[in-house]
């Protein structure tokens, strides 16, 4: 085997292996990944922003056409940082190399960014420190297992350097990518008449005395 195809070897190996621990979002499982885009839509922005949840517009770098995807980040004042588990494969990544402006959504507000890549090791540490400050024990599990390394606060700073990291920096400017809808906000007081109409029937019926045979 030669020396070209005994990396490409290595490298199928090495996403193998990584697609095997955080498999990369098809079908079912993409469309679980994006459940909290519905949340948005019927309102609940700010529950998911709550858990640092937020939506990421990008332009499509083939289409041409708004790409909304929820993700994961933490906020250090203007800057905000995400992590790609899949390294430069998603296609919110990509988006952001051909284009870095973006729309995001946290919460009820809806600001635009400008996106650059995180090359800074140093950098790259604040950012991994912001996210497992919350729970250091989980991320340095997950963290781990996107690098294959042991990683806890004494290896964080020697490993930093081989996460894929994007920080968005705020600006200004009113976003031109347009933001999730609030569209589906209808579905709660739905909801709840259903929930009515299901109790008073249900009270009807106990309450009607059973008809004697004649």
């Amino acid at each position: 085997m030669g020396i070209l195809a005994e990396k490409v070897w290595s490298d199928r190996m090495i996403e193998q292996g990584r697609d095997s621990l955080f498999p990369y979002p098809y079908g079912l499982l993409r469309w679980a990944m994006r459940a909290p885009l519905l949340a948005y839509r019927t309102g609940l922005g700010d529950w998911m922003n709550a858990i640092h949840l937020m939506v990421l517009t990008t332009r499509g770098r083939r289409s041409g056409k708004p790409r909304h995807a929820p993700i994961e980040y933490r906020r250090h004042g203007s800057k905000i940082y995400l992590i790609s588990v899949w390294d430069e494969r998603p296609h919110w990544y990509q988006n952001l190399l051909a284009d870095p402006l973006a729309t995001i959504q946290l919460g009820g507000q809806t600001v635009s960014a400008l996106a650059d890549p995180v090359t800074d090791p140093a950098e790259a540490l604040r950012a991994l420190q912001l996210f497992r400050r919350v729970a250091p024990s989980r991320y340095d599990v997950v963290l781990g297992r996107l690098i294959e390394e042991d990683v806890n606060a004494r290896t964080l700073p020697d490993v930093s350097g081989q996460f894929t990291i994007m920080r968005l920096n705020l600006i200004s400017d009113a976003p031109i990518l347009p933001s999730v809808p609030r569209d589906l906000v209808w579905v709660w007081p739905a909801l709840l008449a259903l929930a009515a109409l299901v109790l008073l029937a249900t009270f009807v019926k106990r309450s009607t005395p059973p008809e004697r045979p004649q």
